[in-house]
């Protein structure tokens, strides 16, 4: 008979968050503070429990998760105890992603590396049965940790969609794969199904994609001018990337042929122009534009 510890030591890093999240103690204490958040929050006033926020982010409601999500996210980034609280709860709505994010990580790192595609006997998530992947859940789940607390909260629509895709992408340049390689594509092959209808997978909406998106709205509004567009074009979107996963202003300085300060002037103008023009995008459901 193995010892209590040794059966602890064979679980997976998201079996034991779970376990963790799922203790009296702690549901009792997000329910202590989704009740009182749900008094003053009107986003919040349907989820005064973990059991009502479950029940909200298992309907169809997308809208409806986005302002749930993104009120969460607002307190998350308030440093404190609430803020802890507010990201544990969205962290434990979100787990349901890990196992797809999980598996999509390992098979491009194996093709990245050449170590083949998908194996036989691939559980749900993605991952093969015998494959010791306990490392690279749990760098999934600290890149989606940390995307939760330093979430951007301008963006406000298909906010679990943009959890989702940006933990894979920085779970990605953990291990030396980015998102612009041929061997990421894999990441589009599967529509794994969370435990629960928290996302729409067949309607995400990466936040590049989003960017292109207002980008070009912005060119053919004429709101963005030639120097703005081939700055941004770059920066994001080009085969050259920095330290921080885009472009820096010397290297898009470099391509345009003009110097490094120049390319940072024009990039500030261009993202506050950029910016004024995203407040009319009539894009507030981008779902439509997919």
């Amino acid at each position: 008979m193995s010892l209590p510890h040794a059966d602890e030591a064979r679980k997976s890093p998201l079996t034991l968050l779970q376990s963790r999240l799922r203790h009296p103690r702690v549901v009792k204490r997000f329910d202590l503070a989704l009740v009182a958040w749900s008094r003053t929050d009107l986003a919040l006033a349907e989820t005064p429990s973990r059991e009502d926020l479950a029940r909200v982010l298992a309907t169809r409601e997308y809208e409806m998760h986005d302002l749930v999500l993104h009120a969460l996210l607002e307190r998350a980034a308030v440093p404190g105890r609430d803020g802890a609280t507010a990201a544990e709860i969205v962290l434990s709505a979100m787990l349901p992603a890990v196992p797809g994010v999980t598996g999509r990580v390992i098979r491009a790192v194996r093709a990245s590396t050449g170590a083949g595609g998908v194996r036989r006997g691939v559980t749900g998530g993605g991952v093969s049965a015998g494959e010791e992947n306990a490392d690279v859940q749990a760098t999934v789940i600290g890149h989606l940790w940390e995307q939760i607390r330093c979430f951007p909260l301008r963006r406000r629509h298909h906010v679990a969609a943009n959890l989702v895709r940006e933990t894979q992408r920085a779970a990605l340049r953990s291990f030396g794969v980015g998102h612009v390689q041929a061997a990421v594509e894999v990441v589009s092959v599967d529509d794994d199904a969370f435990h629960g209808a928290l996302i729409q997978p067949e309607h995400e909406v990466a936040a590049s994609e989003e960017l292109l998106l207002v980008l070009s709205w912005a060119v053919a509004r004429g709101v963005l001018d030639e120097r703005g567009r081939a700055v941004l074009t770059r920066r994001f979107f080009g085969d050259r990337v920095g330290r921080d996963g885009v472009a820096t202003d010397r290297q898009v300085g470099e391509e345009l042929g003009v110097s490094q300060p120049t390319v940072t002037r024009w990039r500030s103008r261009a993202i506050a122009m950029l910016a004024d023009a995203a407040e009319e995008y009539p894009g507030g459901d981008l779902r439509r534009a997919s």
